[in-house]
Protein backbone atom coordinates (compact mmCIF):
# COMPACT_ATOMS: atom_id res chain seq x y z
CA UNK A 1 0.00 0.00 0.00
CA UNK A 2 2.86 2.19 1.00
CA UNK A 3 4.83 1.45 -2.34
CA UNK A 4 1.72 2.66 -4.44
CA UNK A 5 1.37 5.58 -2.48
CA UNK A 6 4.68 6.63 -3.15
CA UNK A 7 4.58 5.79 -6.90
CA UNK A 8 1.33 7.94 -7.17
CA UNK A 9 2.96 11.08 -5.00
CA UNK A 10 6.28 10.49 -7.43
CA UNK A 11 3.78 10.82 -10.40
CA UNK A 12 1.95 14.06 -8.65
CA UNK A 13 5.37 15.69 -8.45
CA UNK A 14 7.31 15.07 -11.66
CA UNK A 15 8.20 17.83 -13.51
CA UNK A 16 5.67 20.06 -11.11
CA UNK A 17 6.58 22.65 -9.07
CA UNK A 18 3.44 23.87 -7.37
CA UNK A 19 3.30 20.03 -6.10
CA UNK A 20 6.95 19.75 -5.46
CA UNK A 21 6.07 22.83 -2.79
CA UNK A 22 2.88 21.12 -1.38
CA UNK A 23 5.37 17.78 -0.73
CA UNK A 24 8.39 19.92 0.35
CA UNK A 25 6.50 20.72 3.07
CA UNK A 26 6.74 17.17 4.26
CA UNK A 27 10.18 16.69 3.68
CA UNK A 28 10.74 15.59 6.98
CA UNK A 29 8.62 12.65 6.48
CA UNK A 30 9.76 11.36 3.48
CA UNK A 31 13.48 11.55 4.94
CA UNK A 32 12.89 9.34 7.31
CA UNK A 33 11.31 6.63 5.02
CA UNK A 34 14.27 6.72 3.04
CA UNK A 35 16.20 3.27 4.54
CA UNK A 36 13.00 1.67 4.20
CA UNK A 37 10.82 2.29 1.57
CA UNK A 38 13.09 3.02 -2.03
CA UNK A 39 10.58 4.89 -3.49
CA UNK A 40 11.09 7.20 -0.98
CA UNK A 41 14.36 7.98 -2.50
CA UNK A 42 12.79 9.14 -5.93
CA UNK A 43 10.17 11.15 -4.54
CA UNK A 44 12.91 13.53 -3.07
CA UNK A 45 14.63 13.37 -6.21
CA UNK A 46 11.15 14.61 -8.03
CA UNK A 47 10.68 17.08 -5.83
CA UNK A 48 14.22 18.53 -5.70
CA UNK A 49 15.01 17.96 -9.40
CA UNK A 50 15.31 20.86 -11.34
CA UNK A 51 13.50 23.29 -8.93
CA UNK A 52 15.82 26.29 -8.03
CA UNK A 53 14.04 27.65 -5.52
CA UNK A 54 14.35 24.14 -2.91
CA UNK A 55 17.99 23.54 -3.90
CA UNK A 56 19.26 26.89 -3.01
CA UNK A 57 17.47 26.71 0.08
CA UNK A 58 20.03 25.29 3.28
CA UNK A 59 19.87 21.35 2.45
CA UNK A 60 22.43 20.49 4.89
CA UNK A 61 20.46 18.14 6.21
CA UNK A 62 19.27 15.69 4.08
CA UNK A 63 22.81 15.93 2.05
CA UNK A 64 24.17 14.99 5.31
CA UNK A 65 22.02 12.33 5.80
CA UNK A 66 21.85 11.27 2.62
CA UNK A 67 25.92 10.40 2.88
CA UNK A 68 25.46 8.87 5.71
CA UNK A 69 22.66 6.18 4.42
CA UNK A 70 25.16 5.73 1.34
CA UNK A 71 28.54 5.31 3.91
CA UNK A 72 25.99 2.18 5.78
CA UNK A 73 25.08 0.61 2.91
CA UNK A 74 27.53 -2.12 1.67
CA UNK A 75 29.84 -1.52 -1.37
CA UNK A 76 27.14 -3.65 -3.43
CA UNK A 77 24.03 -2.70 -2.26
CA UNK A 78 21.52 -1.29 -5.01
CA UNK A 79 20.91 1.67 -2.07
CA UNK A 80 24.39 2.89 -2.00
CA UNK A 81 23.55 3.51 -6.06
CA UNK A 82 20.29 5.00 -5.10
CA UNK A 83 21.57 7.50 -2.40
CA UNK A 84 24.72 8.46 -5.03
CA UNK A 85 22.15 8.78 -7.94
CA UNK A 86 19.99 11.26 -5.80
CA UNK A 87 23.00 13.66 -4.57
CA UNK A 88 23.38 14.18 -8.14
CA UNK A 89 19.64 15.93 -8.20
CA UNK A 90 21.52 18.65 -5.64
CA UNK A 91 24.30 19.24 -7.77
CA UNK A 92 22.53 20.82 -10.85
CA UNK A 93 19.07 22.43 -11.77
CA UNK A 94 18.16 22.86 -15.46
CA UNK A 95 21.56 22.28 -16.37
CA UNK A 96 23.40 24.60 -14.60
CA UNK A 97 26.03 23.97 -11.69
CA UNK A 98 24.61 24.33 -7.97
CA UNK A 99 28.06 25.25 -7.04
CA UNK A 100 27.44 25.41 -3.10
CA UNK A 101 25.53 22.11 -2.82
CA UNK A 102 28.63 20.77 -5.25
CA UNK A 103 30.72 22.05 -2.04
CA UNK A 104 29.03 20.90 0.70
CA UNK A 105 28.91 16.78 -0.70
CA UNK A 106 32.78 16.94 -1.51
CA UNK A 107 33.48 18.36 2.29
CA UNK A 108 30.59 15.89 3.61
CA UNK A 109 32.32 13.14 1.16
CA UNK A 110 35.65 13.37 2.24
CA UNK A 111 35.45 15.00 6.12
CA UNK A 112 36.46 11.92 7.50
CA UNK A 113 38.99 8.45 7.18
CA UNK A 114 35.69 6.79 7.79
CA UNK A 115 33.91 7.59 4.56
CA UNK A 116 36.63 5.70 2.63
CA UNK A 117 33.97 2.61 1.98
CA UNK A 118 32.33 5.28 -0.26
CA UNK A 119 34.82 6.90 -1.77
CA UNK A 120 36.28 3.61 -2.83
CA UNK A 121 32.97 3.13 -4.96
CA UNK A 122 34.31 6.57 -6.74
CA UNK A 123 37.71 4.88 -7.62
CA UNK A 124 36.93 2.11 -9.10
Amino acid sequence: MIKTCYKFLVGFTRQNLMNQSILYDHLDTFMRHIDRFPMSVQLLFEIFRDNNKFLTLNVSKPIKQIINLAEEAPLTSGKKCMYLKLLEVFCRCEGKLVRNNQSEIVVELTRDVARSNLLSLFQE
